[in-house]
């Protein structure tokens, strides 16, 4: 048995899961940014018009 293109093929593997780690760890950035938005936009949707009460105060 040759232990040393068993470890190149482990080596190799590695590296290549490493590297696709990478790439998706910066794919989920975008997409939480993308679906915070909408959740943003169906929120202000759903919410309307917000109206504001302001209090005067009068002197007795």
């Amino acid at each position: 048995m040759n232990t040393m293109n068993h470890t190149r093929l482990t080596d190799s593997l590695e590296r290549e899961l490493l590297q696709q780690a990478i790439e998706a760890q910066y794919e989920y950035p975008v997409l939480d940014k993308m679906l915070s938005n909408l959740f943003r936009k169906v929120a202000t949707f759903f919410r309307g018009p917000e109206v504001t009460i302001h209090q005067t105060h009068t002197a007795h």
